[in-house]
């Protein structure tokens, strides 16, 4: 492989135990020679998942996620598949070393010129020129540790000074105006961020994607903050603040606080809570919940306090809830949003409302009781009427009790009449498609499936890729010959093969490691033998044989010179002679 030696990787991956290490994240059960679980990659309610000990892989049986243990730990932690080989080697006592330093190349350049700019915006604040600016941070409560952590840094006065550091090291204007840090207005070019304190912006894997700005001299004729535009690395919908950092802390903690703005974030994590995003928003995208669902943990909703972050709690939780994540929410009084409320009634208090926060089903009770006079007959029963709308959706048969025990003694209705009430409603259906991997139903033909099964066989050990050397050594299918070419090479470079291992081997090859992993998912639990391969070999040999001779019948019916007909008719003879 070319981000590692191949035999450091399987040295690894010998060492390691499937079963130990998938049981170090969920629990397993034995049934049979093999393990099962419940499925961590989708909304799995039973085992779908089976853990071959023997094979050293793992299959879900319902959504499809087929690997070995690097890619399990590579999916279950969100990292990369050098980093997952990193974290398996540390869990057996291994180490690892990379011989070459894993990178994202596709956007280099944007990202050098990215933390250039961070760097000369967080030196700026250091200089003379920033001294107003650190004195208004400092007064907010930021310590240089947190200026650091955070990047935070300072534009200058100048309307071209960031302009003129980055053209002098050969950056192209128009790539600066692409990755929105220069305007072009009437032929000249202007810094897009100038008099404001400057905060680096990142995408999930922690580069540097674009700038908020805020002014700090109390300015009241321009907007407080200025934001990154759009550009094609930065999509606002696709990015949680200090998500890079937040998502460890949040899988120890088991949940993360999600906010609106960034100085939210900033400050809570300045009080050491530090497993906290912000939407920068109020309004959730469908790719910033599959980045929620990828923690596994729970959603606290601790958005702003007023009327807007009201209804943003209400709808983002519905969100959540239709793709089943778990959720709570804090509503602090007193103060605007957590940055404000930490500063009037210090860390103690926020950790005080995080640890006494609400179910989501008790937010919404409480949200239905808006603009509600429940001293009133008629809104204690539209009250009442609401709550066991949403109670229905609700398969929870000891959240049902509990809310119509609650429901009877507060407003002394009976429960026998609640219930009728309840078993009355067609639940509400609340719940949207599951967001979940489902296996694509590809109709394969007879002769594909044959073909699959000895690339499967292939990968099981050295004498079936003999066999197949000796007996076929050829696909028509291109993809399918490729798969065979590499498994051919890996014997030969290894003088061995087993499934994991060529599973670790094409993890870096786009062009076939999906189809390797369908191959795998699919022949998982097949017997494997010398005598059930031949006669797949010997299925395929006929079917390459008849199309031969379609071939050549085509051939011979387009050629003119009787001679080259005669020869084409032998070959015909001769392949029908084979296949009797």
């Amino acid at each position: 492989m070319a981000l590692s030696s191949n035999n450091d990787i399987n040295a690894i991956r010998s060492k390691a135990d499937i079963v130990a290490i998938i049981s170090s994240y969920i629990p397993l059960s034995q049934r049979g020679k093999n393990y099962v679980c419940v499925c961590p990659f989708h909304d799995d309610h039973s085992p779908s998942m089976s853990v071959s000990p023997e094979k050293q892989i793992y299959k879900c049986f319902a959504c499809g996620k087929t690997g070995n243990v690097f890619t399990f730990v590579s999916e279950y932690e969100d990292v990369s598949f050098i980093d997952a080989v990193g974290i398996v080697a540390e869990k057996c006592g291994m180490e690892f070393k990379r011989s070459v330093k894993q990178e994202n190349t596709f956007f280099k350049t944007e990202y050098e010129i990215m933390n250039l700019t961070q760097k000369f915006f967080q030196n700026n604040l250091r200089t003379d020129a920033g001294k107003e600016a650190m004195k208004y941070l400092l007064d907010r409560g930021m310590d240089e540790k947190i200026i650091s952590e955070f990047g935070i840094g300072l534009s200058l006065d100048s309307n071209d000074s960031l302009l003129k550091l980055l053209t002098k090291k050969g950056y192209d204007e128009k790539l600066l105006i692409d990755i929105g840090l220069v305007n072009n207005m009437g032929g000249k070019f202007y810094d897009m961020f100038t008099r404001r304190i400057t905060f680096p912006l990142w995408d999930k894997d922690g580069n540097i994607v674009g700038f908020s700005a805020r002014v700090y001299r109390g300015e009241k004729d321009v907007s407080k903050y200025m934001n990154s535009r759009e550009t094609k690395i930065f999509k606002k919908g696709e990015t949680l603040y200090n998500y890079h950092n937040a998502k460890d802390v949040a899988k120890r903690e088991k949940k993360i606080i999600l906010v609106e703005g960034f100085m939210d974030a900033i400050r809570l994590s300045c009080s050491g809570i530090k497993n906290v995003v912000a939407l920068q928003g109020t309004a959730m995208t469908k790719e910033q919940i599959e980045l929620l669902k990828k923690l596994r943990v729970e959603v606290v909703l601790c958005l702003d306090n007023d009327n807007a972050g009201l209804i943003a709690t209400l709808n983002n939780g519905e969100e959540l809830e239709k793709n089943n994540v778990p959720i709570s929410v804090i509503r602090l009084s007193g103060e605007k949003d957590p940055d404000e409320y930490i500063v009037a009634n210090g860390k103690e208090a926020f950790i005080d409302n995080l640890n006494h926060a609400l179910t989501y089903f008790e937010f919404k009770m409480n949200y239905l009781k808006q603009n509600k006079d429940l001293s009133k007959v008629e809104d204690q029963s539209d009250y009442i009427k609401e709550v066991l709308s949403n109670l229905a959706a609700k398969d929870d048969l000891i959240l049902r009790e509990v809310t119509l025990n609650n429901l009877s003694k507060e407003y002394n209705v009976d429960i026998s009449v609640l219930k009728t009430q309840l078993d009355s409603i067609k639940p509400v259906q609340t719940k949207v498609v599951r967001e979940e991997p489902v296996l694509e139903v590809v109709k394969k033909d007879a002769y594909m499936k044959t073909v699959e099964k000895i690339l499967y066989f292939m990968m099981n050990g050295l004498e079936y890729v003999e066999e197949y050397k000796n007996k076929l050594g050829y696909f028509a299918d291109g993809i399918c010959r490729e798969i065979a070419n590499e498994i051919v090479y890996y014997t030969e470079a290894n003088n061995d093969i087993s499934v994991a291992d060529f599973i670790s081997y094409v993890s870096d090859k786009d062009s076939i490691r999906d189809r390797v992993m369908e191959i795998v998912n699919a022949s998982a639990n097949d017997e494997v033998s010398i005598e059930i391969m031949d006669d797949y070999i010997q299925a395929i040999t006929k079917v390459m044989k008849r199309n031969e001779i379609k071939r050549l019948k085509l051939l011979m019916k387009n050629e003119m010179d009787i001679d080259k007909k005669m020869k084409i008719a032998m070959q015909i003879a001769e392949l029908k002679k084979e296949d009797v």
